[in-house]
């Protein structure tokens, strides 16, 4: 006999909308604009001011102060959302300046990143944060030791700068020590820590600017006919390998 076991998380009342995990913890957001957390909070990094920075939440609490959220990103131990006004805000470990506030202290209360009005997108590292900007643009902040911010140095940075040669993004992704940007091309830039070729430039060289994701061989599929249109394409494809 074959037993199935349904693990739920429960105590949000609602359906999630959107979901998103850091390191040791996990927030979602409900279709009324609220976020709930759960998980490892040594930082606060679950935004519950009754909770406090106590070890762990093994059930979601609501992050407090913050309504109107479209969107979550996760670091190791910070958290940040995306509001509906096209602000970002964050909460938890801010060492080096992951909040984005122009301060170090930790927050178990969100506060906003600074000088940050036109966000459309957020994504998180393990202590650096990036928002795309509604002109294709990307800035970032924290820890920028590796050239994960993209702005030429290797310092951290408390507030948002803007990342190099990047005009036209339409995405981004961060990992631990690096940042991605996806451009209206089709073409991937990436920059940061290098050391096992994350950036696909080819090398193993940590950069501190935007450097092009070698190899990508890039292929736009057809728009669709009209809808009354009586010819369609025969055959399309699109593909992203790997090559030299």
């Amino acid at each position: 006999m074959i037993r199935l076991l349904l693990v739920c998380v429960y105590s949000i009342g609602a359906h999630a909308e959107t979901l998103a995990t850091g390191f040791n913890h996990a927030c979602a957001v409900l279709p009324v604009g609220t976020v709930w957390c759960w998980g490892w909070n040594n930082r606060g990094q679950l935004g519950n001011l009754a909770l406090g920075t106590q070890d762990q939440s093994t059930t979601p609490v609501q992050v407090d102060t913050i309504t109107n959220v479209t969107s979550v990103s996760l670091g190791y131990e910070h958290s940040c959302a995306l509001l509906g006004n096209s602000t970002v805000w964050c909460w938890g470990a801010n060492s080096h300046g992951q909040l984005g506030n122009n301060d170090t202290a930790t927050s178990v209360a969100p506060v906003q990143v600074s000088n940050i009005t036109t966000a459309t997108s957020i994504s998180l590292g393990s202590v650096h944060s990036c928002t795309l900007l509604t002109d294709g643009t990307v800035k970032c902040w924290g820890y920028g030791r590796s050239g994960e911010l993209g702005n030429g140095n290797i310092i951290d940075h408390l507030a948002p700068v803007e990342v190099l040669n990047i005009t036209n993004a339409t995405s981004i992704a961060l990992g631990g020590d690096h940042s991605c940007a996806v451009l209206t091309d089709g073409k991937v830039k990436c920059w940061g820590r290098n050391e096992y070729g994350e950036l696909g430039d080819g090398t193993t060289n940590d950069r501190t600017t935007p450097v092009e994701v070698s190899g990508l061989i890039v292929a736009f599929l057809p728009p669709p006919p009209p809808p009354n249109a009586t010819a369609v394409p025969t055959s399309c494809s699109s593909s992203a390998t790997g090559g030299n």
